[in-house]
């Protein structure tokens, strides 16, 4: 087909969806605009003026809440925060929230000095005040636990406590940032300094909800059992003054196993269409299984997995699935007396879905208290050292796991674990495991009920028959 150079090749780079969008902008097709200006932050993320244009876009579509969120990402990152706090400001005014509206404006004041906008926001609200200061902290208050919020609630704990260090000492003194901050440690697993925020919290205020609850949490992540037993009593006394202090032990007693309770304070909020969050569905999804409603459950880990941008771990069915295929195959493989055996339940363990769930301080103690050669497998999974002879081993357990119609043959692994120590004896060169597993699944197989053939374990494993024959050779020859 011959080619026309008379055809002009359309470029559609970032300027040319921008053109594209401002041009539907102006002719109040806002929802294609939304489209076009979305292309262009894909291709151009920090094109700030673009970001206006689609947040607009987005308020006029009825998405003002994801329009926001496209500025508290800037505040997070540091960049254009004054004007990331106006464009909320002037956001908020188009939304009809005049609170969200003035509070942010002040933000944008605080940091601008922009005493003209300042006025125009005191005579369009018609706020009267008597301390200055009063509303200022009130304002940065309001942002930062918004912000927070929003970080908290997509799993990104390490920016949610940057974001708190980053604020000025007076915000990060006040108490409900020191519980933001304190919550952030206990989920980060931070434990010491968290309890000591909280008991600190907690002295100055013993009947500060936000505290109670999660210090209750934090005892019984570090099992201090007695401690712990005398919170979760008064917990379970405790009246939430408002929906928020009801919201949070709701989802405290739903991590401490109290579901029965925790569903009697979330499923009223849930249906008012408060907290709608990773947090409050996933609780949910935990309380309806185990009190037995399965369907509920899946319905609510779905709605959990349709507004994550993070890995939300394992649904409450998975987790009891592995609990008991851990009791039933893993455990007694831990326990066993054959040191292969252990370094199989070591390498089930890694497989197992959920599996931090499981590692209790018993489990621990048992993995602890194992011989130096299985700790460093133990050690070689978790940290990713690089050690030869047991990658080796590793990477011929986990060949033999991926097939189907292998991985439940236990006495396999055991047998592959002994034979690949027997090849690691012979000082050969490590760094092809394939065809050394094919000869192995072979030779094993010729000499049972059940034979496959080579072509078979070629397919398996991607290996040439010259390669297969080679090492089958090799194999009975040691």
């Amino acid at each position: 087909m011959a080619q026309n150079d008379n055809i002009i090749p359309m470029n559609f780079d970032a300027d040319f969806y921008k053109k594209m969008g401002n041009q539907k902008l102006q002719q109040q097709e806002y929802k294609k605009a939304a489209e076009y200006f979305g292309k262009v932050l894909e291709m151009s993320p920090q094109d700030f003026d673009v970001t206006v244009n689609y947040a607009l876009c987005l308020s006029k579509i009825g998405a003002g809440q994801r329009a926001e969120t496209l500025f508290y990402e800037y505040i997070i990152k540091d960049e254009f925060v004054a004007q990331s706090f106006f464009q909320l400001s002037q956001l908020n005014i188009e939304l009809n929230e005049p609170n969200k509206a003035f509070l942010f404006g002040i933000n944008y004041v605080l940091i601008s000095e922009d005493e003209a906008y300042h006025e125009e926001l005191e005579n369009m609200f018609e706020v009267s005040y008597d301390s200055g200061h009063d509303i200022n902290l009130e304002s940065q208050l309001f942002a930062v636990q918004l912000i927070f919020q929003y970080l908290f609630s997509q799993g990104r704990l390490p920016e949610a406590k940057d974001y708190i260090k980053r604020q000025e000492d007076e915000v990060q003194q006040h108490r409900i940032v020191r519980n933001l901050l304190a919550m952030c440690y206990l989920y980060l697993s931070e434990y010491d300094i968290a309890k000591e925020m909280f008991e600190t919290l907690l002295a100055e205020d013993k009947s500060d909800m936000h505290a109670l609850c999660h210090y209750t949490l934090l005892l019984y992540n570090i099992n201090e059992t007695e401690k712990y037993q005398k919170y979760i009593h008064l917990l379970s006394k405790v009246m939430p003054m408002n929906e928020d202090e009801t919201f949070k032990l709701g989802i405290v007693l739903s991590y401490l196993k109290e579901y029965d309770a925790s569903q009697r304070l979330l499923v009223p909020l849930y249906k008012k269409g408060k907290f709608l969050s990773l947090q409050m569905y996933n609780a949910l999804s935990f309380n309806y299984y185990y009190l037995g409603q399965r369907e509920e459950s899946e319905f609510f880990w779905s709605k959990l997995q349709e507004i994550s941008k993070v890995d939300v771990g394992y649904a409450p069915w998975k987790i009891e699935e592995s609990k008991n295929f851990f009791n039933q195959h893993i455990l007694p493989l831990l326990l066993n007396d054959d040191s292969h055996r252990r370094i199989y339940g070591i390498f089930l363990l890694n497989q197992l879905k959920g599996r931090e769930v499981l590692l209790t301080e018993e489990i621990w103690s048992i993995l602890e208290g194992m011989n130096d050669y299985e700790k460093l497998y133990l050690t070689y999974l978790i940290q990713d050292l690089k050690l030869n002879k047991l990658d080796f081993v590793h990477r011929g357990l986990v060949k033999l796991y991926n097939i189907e119609s292998l991985k439940d043959d236990e006495e396999l692994f055991i047998v592959w674990i002994d034979q690949a120590e027997a090849i690691i004896a012979e000082d050969i060169d490590l760094t092809h495991v394939s065809h050394y597993v094919a000869a192995f699944i072979y030779n094993y197989y010729q000499n049972s009920e059940s034979k496959v053939s080579k072509q078979q374990v070629m397919d398996w494993f991607d290996v040439t028959r010259y390669r297969l024959n080679q090492a089958i050779d090799y194999l009975l020859s040691i």
